[in-house]
């Protein structure tokens, strides 16, 4: 059974579908930890209707209790992004010192923040609160950049990059041959099939899973292991494959639709003393 993310805010879908799910699947209670937690962004939280930063507050303790009951430890991480793309190093960092003391003093908050330099540059700052994800990536380089800064995860997202075009599965397979997998952890999100669920894992990455998926995987056995996909080595070679302006097109407009959805909860950040 891999590791993976939850990737919904919604609690109720959790306690009545993934948990019994993943009560299927587990062969023993050591195995609850290769559910990491659960992430999170603003369109996750428009769904269930949180758009306040007042509301964010709340839910998010309840989803590190949730976290918290389904591992049985407190090793697992609950992932909430800062509601602005344009935040400055500075902002992130003090909505870093504001937001990660919204946990359930047991599971903890990790923050997932735009590729920006001037944000990146602050990660070790804000690691004193929280680790780092580097959220809404489409393509192997940008990502690798972004590991350099020594965050503690980066997100990429071949579901989107496969509904414009983009060639996904040559990005994640150039990425296997990054080291330091330990400590350099790529997450796959975005998934919209159960094949691209199976691609994730097959490229030794971290995939989230969310509630599309979830509706797909009930009758099937995602217990067994995945090969790796052959046929991306002739695309990919020695060097990286192709990055053109779909990936930075792609990226602009997941940051447009996230900093639409979290408006409010930005606007809220910004009239703290």
């Amino acid at each position: 059974m891999f590791k993976f993310f939850i990737d919904t805010a919604d609690i109720e879908y959790i306690k009545t579908t993934i948990q019994p799910l993943l009560n299927d699947l587990y062969s023993s209670p050591e195995e609850k930890n290769r559910c990491l937690g659960i992430t999170t962004n603003p369109n996750a939280m428009h769904k269930i209707n949180c758009t306040s930063l007042e509301s964010w507050e709340k839910i998010l303790p309840r989803l590190c209790e949730t976290v918290s009951d389904m591992r049985g430890d407190g090793d697992g991480l609950v992932h909430v992004q800062a509601p602005n793309s344009k935040m400055t190093g500075e902002e992130v960092l003090k909505f870093a010192k504001h937001i990660h003391k919204f946990n359930d003093g047991n599971t903890k908050l990790a923050l997932k923040i735009a590729p920006s330099t001037l944000v990146l540059k602050k990660t070790k700052e804000i690691q004193e609160y929280m680790p780092v994800n580097v959220t809404g990536l489409s393509d192997c380089s940008t990502v690798l950049s972004c590991l350099s800064y020594g965050v503690n995860f980066a997100s990429i997202i071949p579901g989107r990059m496969e509904e414009v075009g983009i060639h996904a599965d040559s990005h994640l397979f150039f990425l296997m041959k990054r080291g330091n997998k330990d400590k350099c952890h790529v997450i796959t999100g975005s998934m919209r099939t159960v094949e691209g669920l199976r691609k994730a894992i097959s490229y030794d990455t971290l995939p989230t899973i969310g509630t599309r998926v979830w509706d797909q995987i009930k009758e099937i056995d995602l217990s067994n292991g995945f090969e790796v996909g052959s046929e991306c080595e002739n695309d990919v070679g020695m060097f990286s494959t192709q990055v053109d302006n779909k990936s930075l097109e792609l990226s602009t407009q997941f940051f447009e639709q996230m900093d639409s959805l979290g408006e409010q909860a930005f606007n809220d950040f910004c009239k703290l003393s």
